[in-house]
C-alpha cells in the first residue's frame, strides 16, 4: 500500500507539473518535423512490456506512405503517452492498437482497446479537471483526472485536433489529427506549409 501511494504521488507530481506546462500562455513549444512512423514504432516498443504483463497484445498499424509530421514532439509524446497508459490500464484482457493513417487533412495517430469503454453520461465530462468516473472499474485505479485535461490543453497549443469514440464494456479509440503533409524532398518549404496551416486553425477558433 506504501509503494502504491508513492506512486500516486509521484504521478499526480508529474501530472501537476504538465498541467502548469499547458496552462502557461507563454508555452513555447519547438516543433519539428518528425518521422511518423519512427515515432509511433518508438512508442509501441516503450509500453510492449507493460502491455505483456497485463496479457495484453499491443499492435501497432502504420501503412508505408505516411508523411511525416511538424509538430512539438515532447508534447505529441505526452498526449499519445496518456491515452497508451489509460487503453492498458482500463483493458483487462485483449488488445491494444496504435495505428497511424494518412489523410487529406494530414496525419491521424490513435490508440485503441478493448476496454471498459466510457458510458454516455461520462463522455461529455472526461476532459474537465480532476475528472474521475462513478465507474466501479474505474474508481479501482490510481488516477489523477488530470491526463486527458493536459492531453485536450496540449492539443490545443500546438493548433491539433483530439477525437475520441467509445461503447461502455466494448472498449475506446483517442486519437489526434495533425494538419499538413510533410516529405523529406523539401522539408523547409513544407514545415513553413505546415505552420501556416497551424497559424490558420488558430485565427478560426
Amino acid at each position: 500500500q506504501t509503494h502504491d501511494n508513492i506512486v500516486f504521488l509521484s504521478e499526480l507530481i508529474e501530472d501537476l507539473t504538465t498541467l502548469s506546462r499547458a496552462e502557461r500562455d507563454d508555452l513555447h513549444i519547438k516543433r519539428k518535423i518528425v518521422n511518423t512512423a519512427q515515432f509511433m514504432e518508438e512508442l509501441a516498443r516503450d509500453y510492449r512490456s507493460q502491455a505483456e504483463a497485463k496479457k495484453l497484445k499491443l499492435k501497432l498499424e502504420c501503412p508505408d506512405n505516411l508523411s511525416n509530421i511538424f509538430v512539438g514532439e515532447h508534447e505529441l509524446r505526452e498526449i499519445m503517452q496518456n491515452f497508451v497508459t489509460n487503453a492498458i490500464k482500463y483493458t483487462n484482457k485483449g488488445t491494444i492498437t496504435l495505428r497511424a493513417e494518412q489523410s487529406d487533412d494530414g496525419v491521424r495517430l490513435a490508440v485503441s482497446d478493448s476496454g471498459i469503454g466510457i458510458s454516455a453520461s461520462d463522455k461529455t465530462q472526461i476532459f474537465s479537471k480532476f475528472y474521475r468516473s462513478e465507474d466501479y472499474r474505474t474508481r479501482a485505479t490510481n488516477g489523477t483526472g488530470l491526463g486527458l485535461y493536459i492531453t485536450q490543453k496540449l492539443a490545443e497549443k500546438m493548433g491539433i485536433q483530439v477525437t475520441f469514440t467509445s461503447r461502455l464494456n466494448h472498449g475506446s479509440t483517442f486519437g489526434v489529427l495533425i494538419p499538413g503533409r510533410i516529405s523529406a524532398e523539401d522539408p523547409r518549404t513544407l514545415a513553413a506549409g505546415a505552420q501556416q496551416r497551424l497559424s490558420e486553425i488558430g485565427t478560426e477558433k
